[in-house]
């Protein structure tokens, strides 16, 4: 959990990414056996629509796993109603994967570089 959030209020649209974000690492240890992380980013300031979560795990065939699991894609998308995001940029909002495998391969290793 992501101690900083409390410095939010709860209505913020900081505060809800940062619970979105929590609430994607607790059900993506049920589907990943791999060390993961999440990274997030994006202009939700200028409009909420503008916001892009990565699922960062290690291996190209657990991402393909993942992408294909259409249970899980409901699941992801149902944390962005859970946290009350705005209804009408829900659909906007990315939610993808991305391997360290993959970045290894296009990008030397370089996230940074793999996301820009």
């Amino acid at each position: 959990m992501n101690i900083f959030k409390l410095f939010y209020p709860k209505s913020s649209m900081k505060r809800k990414i940062l619970d979105i974000k929590d609430d994607i690492e607790k059900l993506i240890m049920h589907y990943c056996e791999e060390k993961f992380w999440i990274e997030w980013y994006g202009a939700y300031d200028i409009d909420p629509k503008h916001l892009v979560f990565w699922i960062c795990i290690q291996s190209d065939e657990m991402k393909l796993n993942l992408k294909v699991n259409s249970e899980l894609i409901n699941k992801l998308r149902n944390i962005l109603i859970k946290n009350n995001y705005p209804e009408q940029a829900r659909q906007y909002v990315s939610i993808d994967f991305e391997s360290q495998e993959t970045v290894n391969r296009e990008s030397a290793g370089n996230w940074y570089q793999h996301f820009k």
